[in-house]
């Protein structure tokens, strides 16, 4: 009997081990948010018509968000779709949902290190004289909230647009 227990005792004790990693984060290799680094990259012009939208598990993330929505743009500067990742899903959902497949958009992006060339993170979509402007000067994204709020205000969804 005492060694039934022990068994258990260590099997509990290995699961909880792999527990653990199963909520780590994924992404670049970077433990922290560009937002966190001293150094911001340059930001660049995107202007092309959206091919198609991706909201699915996320490679790229830094943050606690899994699941990210991607925006497909077809440009003229390449013959390949430019993958343009906006953010977290669930704080992007009625923005997405006002998109439209063929639409002009213009968006202001960034890479960080280790992506491939035609990815790009979003600090701000414009489409039809709307613009969502995702991140702030220092590339933080609304979604991480503010934390100068002294009254504990909740993140409010569609706040920016």
């Amino acid at each position: 009997m005492n060694i039934y227990f022990k068994v258990i005792g260590v099997l509990i004790c290995v699961v909880f081990t792999l527990n653990i990693s199963v909520f780590a984060q994924k992404g670049l290799g970077d433990s922290n948010g560009i937002a966190r680094s001293g150094e911001l990259p340059t930001i660049v012009m995107l202007d092309g018509t959206l091919d198609h939208i991706k909201t699915g598990p996320c490679e790229h993330t830094t943050g606690r968000a899994v699941i990210g929505t991607h925006l497909f743009i077809d440009t003229e500067e390449s013959d390949e779709l430019f993958n343009v990742h906006l953010g977290a899903a669930y704080a992007l959902e009625s923005f997405v949902a006002n998109l439209e497949i063929g639409q002009k958009v213009e968006i202001q992006a960034f890479q960080t290190d280790g992506m491939k060339p035609l990815e790009f993170i979003a600090k701000e979509v414009t489409t039809d004289s709307r613009t969502l402007q995702l991140r702030d000067e220092n590339l933080r994204p609304f979604w991480a909230g503010d934390r100068n709020l002294r009254d504990g205000r909740p993140f409010r969804r569609g706040y920016r647009w």
